[in-house]
């Protein structure tokens, strides 16, 4: 992350990546919008879901709440 102060910057982010995550959003029909980049060679580089945030699909993100947890709790004591 650019720009953020180096407590915002400290947090985990990349947490997420993997297929099976995004899998559970395809279930919950979360899904709003893909988009995709390609190389020159027609390769795809970078898949990018928008993905409907509410009470059902927030609660997928609760390891990584609990990651950051700990990162800002190492950094308050």
């Amino acid at each position: 992350m650019w720009n953020c102060s180096k407590k915002v910057s400290e947090l985990y982010t990349d947490f997420y990546t993997s297929q099976e995550f995004t899998k559970q959003f395809e279930k919950l029909d979360a899904i709003m919008k893909t988009f995709e980049s390609k190389d020159p060679e027609g390769k795809v580089y970078l898949n990018v879901k928008l993905i409907d945030l509410n009470r059902h699909t927030l609660a997928l993100y609760k390891r990584l709440d609990d990651k950051n947890k700990e990162i800002v709790g190492k950094n308050n004591n």
